[in-house]
């Protein structure tokens, strides 16, 4: 800041304030003034000024940045149906299939939870993986993505839905990493959206070749199932079938293009 500019600031404060110096008395640290109640020397008050426009500098260089390397909002790029490289970790140890109401099982050890296991027989099997975009609010910058099969297993007992749904609910969280705000398992109406109706399709965003259980979110007490040829029924009785867990995405989300997701699909967005 030049010095002339500095000597206008402290004329301005010296005025305003109906205060006489000499030109000696006039440095940065000398003359104060008060604002709203808090008095500050003119020296204080550029050190604040300087400090903010060093902030707003470095913000616009990394907005140039990520223009350069193309950067922008997920929810800019992708469409629903498209994969998106988000990484939920990795499976520990091996676990069962689950037998009894509420337990949860069947994946691989030392495998990426973007993979997904084979339930019981009779469920069906699917080779769907990875994470796929549900839907998107592109005024607010919120994409919410859906695992593409499932990752393991629940058991409902036949009875008490209201746990199962809860259970499941709680479950989901466990897939949440740095970019996520949220997360629930897939429920009816999300379901039902992807086509319209509950009667059977093609479409892999909701047919993954195998059956899985399907709840509504927070508090409802209804549990439903997806069909293998994916058309969705209540549930009244009982086993185990697939889960699938949603995580609804910051919305401060990014993406540097499209490349290799951690299970090897190769057209998924990257995430930034």
């Amino acid at each position: 800041m030049g010095g002339g500019y500095l000597l206008i600031i402290l004329i301005l404060l010296v005025v305003t304030n109906g205060i006489t110096y000499g030109a000696s008395q006039l440095t940065s640290d000398g003359v104060s003034y008060t604002r709203n109640g808090e008095t500050k020397s003119v020296k204080q008050a550029l050190d604040e000024l300087i400090t903010k426009s060093s902030k707003v500098d470095e913000l616009e260089k990394k907005v140039t940045y990520y223009e350069n390397m193309g950067v922008d909002y997920l929810s800019a790029k992708a469409q629903v149906g498209d994969y998106v490289a988000y990484d939920a970790g990795t499976w520990g140890l091996a676990t069962g299939q689950p037998t009894s109401q509420g337990g949860f099982g069947g994946n691989v050890a030392n495998t990426n939870k973007g993979a997904s296991v084979t339930c019981p027989p009779g469920t069906g099997s699917t080779s769907l993986k990875g994470w796929r975009v549900l839907s998107i609010d592109k005024t607010n910058h919120i994409v919410t993505i859906v695992h593409a099969g499932h990752p393991e297993c629940y058991y409902h007992g036949g009875t008490n839905p209201s746990e199962s749904v809860t259970k499941l609910n709680e479950r989901a969280k466990a897939y949440m990493n740095s970019y996520a705000e949220s997360a629930h398992v897939l429920d009816y109406n999300e379901a039902k959206a992807i086509t319209g109706n509950e009667g059977s399709t093609t479409k892999d965003l909701r047919k993954t070749g195998t059956q899985y259980w399907l709840a509504a979110k927070s508090t409802s007490t209804d549990l439903f199932y997806m069909g293998i040829d994916g058309s969705i029924h209540s549930s009244s009785g009982g086993g185990s079938m697939g889960f699938r867990p949603v995580v609804v995405l910051k919305s401060t989300v990014l993406t540097t293009g499209k490349g290799t997701d951690q299970v090897g699909n190769t057209n998924a967005w990257i995430l930034a």
